[in-house]
């Protein structure tokens, strides 16, 4: 919570990274959909083409999350205080964690609350990199490396008994933007992994 006292207007990985997550929610999400944005910011990511019913932000800085054009309703909740979300059941066609698992501390009880307010079939999706802000992430993920991290989030999925995971995807060691500040430094593009599932309640 004092983290979030102030607002961080900025994005936390590359150009190509984020427009790698944009384009992943634009191929599993359906457009029409009803999204659930958890833990969210001044950007959910979501490409135009979705045309989302509405857009639901969770997040804990009111500056964050008014910045967010895609939002249509705006939360505020602290998800590690408060595991229960403030929602009702079967409220949602898609769920997006995006760039913050790394910080939640029950994932096994928050992934169930997820499964309750999203629709039997409704889509789970959990993105993330090798970016982090270090006294935030919890102890298992700084123990872990990439690849165990892909492996860590699919064990939340499978021990809160309410998803089948239907898919995972990774981008990495692609050139990293010209415009970045960490260009010259010669350093890839930041890589991006997703593990998504269905709720089956």
């Amino acid at each position: 919570a004092e983290f979030y006292e102030k607002p961080r207007q900025i994005d936390h990985m590359d150009s190509l990274a984020l427009s790698t997550v944009e384009d992943l929610f634009g191929r599993l999400i359906p457009e029409g959909s009803r999204i659930l944005d958890l833990m969210a910011g001044p950007n959910s990511h979501l490409p135009g083409k979705l045309n989302p019913i509405a857009v639901t932000g969770i997040g804990l800085n009111q500056e964050e999350l008014d910045a967010n054009a895609a939002l249509t309703d705006k939360v505020i909740h602290d998800i590690n205080g408060e595991v229960r979300l403030p929602l009702e059941d079967d409220s949602f066609d898609a769920v997006l964690l995006t760039i913050s698992v790394q910080y939640v501390t029950h994932p096994i009880e928050l992934f169930r609350e997820v499964a309750r307010v999203l629709k039997t079939g409704g889509l789970f999706i959990t993105t993330f990199s090798n970016r982090m802000f270090p006294p935030k992430s919890v102890n298992i993920w700084k123990g872990t490396d990439e690849s165990e991290r892909v492996n860590l989030v699919e064990g939340y999925y499978a021990k809160s008994d309410r998803f089948v995971v239907s898919g995972d995807f990774e981008s990495k060691g692609k050139p990293r933007p010209e415009d970045d500040k960490y260009y010259e430094m010669g350093i890839p593009s930041d890589p991006i992994y997703a593990v998504w599932g269905k709720a089956i309640k």
